[in-house]
């Protein structure tokens, strides 16, 4: 094949056009991968969740072990496909953009998705999908055959990924808050600080109330400053 030439090689040769012909079959060939790859990862989280979760006896836990074994090795061979096709596209395109767009698949990108197996779990808020599922900003092929398993695993993690982003939105909301509500805070001590200070009459007490005044303001001062731009408008 070109691409055990190098794309120096073939373009030193006059070869661009068998160069440029091999990297469009790869790139199909990476895309059908990915795609396929997709389903079955999907079909094997939804087989522990629908059958392997909720099996009735040791027969139908062993009829699904099978079956998620078959899945299993359908995505082994996907991956070695994948991987064969990627490194033959750098070799005929080095570009970065090929390299990033169609990464690396790590053994972790292929565990099963928790966001449907196990969907009360702690630890949510940073939890993603790996990035071959967000492929070209999420408008991967949706598989919604054999029973739109597919299209039920998109769904929750759909669902979920809302929903992490509302509670950060509501995160961020929160913080803007309490670095005004701080800067408020350091405000009301200092004025009742400087309060006592006016009304004390011994020189001791005065100087110490003065002193705490000072402490405060200085706070007030710094917390004004890191969160300038941050915080929410005052009330």
């Amino acid at each position: 094949m070109p691409s055990s030439i190098g794309a120096t090689k073939l373009t030193e040769l006059g070869l661009h056009d068998l160069l440029k012909e091999e990297r469009e079959l790869r790139i199909g060939q990476a895309n059908d991968c990915l795609d396929q790859l997709r389903m079955d990862l999907g079909n094997k989280a939804m087989l522990y969740r629908q059958n392997f979760r909720a099996a009735n006896s040791t027969r139908e836990g062993t009829r699904t072990k099978k079956e998620i074994q078959k899945v299993v090795a359908r995505v082994n061979k996907h991956v070695r496909s994948y991987q064969r096709a990627r490194q033959a596209i750098l070799r005929l395109d080095p570009d970065a953009n090929m390299a990033e767009k169609y990464g690396e698949i790590l053994p972790e990108d292929l565990v099963v998705s928790k966001e449907v197996t196990e969907e009360n779990r702690f630890g949510q808020g940073t939890s993603k999908l790996a990035w071959f599922w967000v492929m070209d900003g999420g408008k991967s092929q949706l598989n919604v055959e054999a029973g739109g398993l597919m299209e039920e695993f998109y769904r929750i993690n759909r669902l979920k990924a809302s929903a992490r982003r509302d509670r950060w939105k509501e995160e961020v909301s929160l913080v803007r808050h309490e670095m005004l509500w701080t800067g408020l805070w350091f405000e009301y001590h200092k004025n009742m600080w400087e309060q006592r200070a006016l009304q004390l009459t011994e020189p001791g007490k005065e100087a110490y109330a003065r002193k705490q005044m000072v402490l405060w303001s200085d706070f007030a001062n710094k917390a004004r400053l890191m969160f300038q731009g941050k915080q929410m408008d005052g009330i």
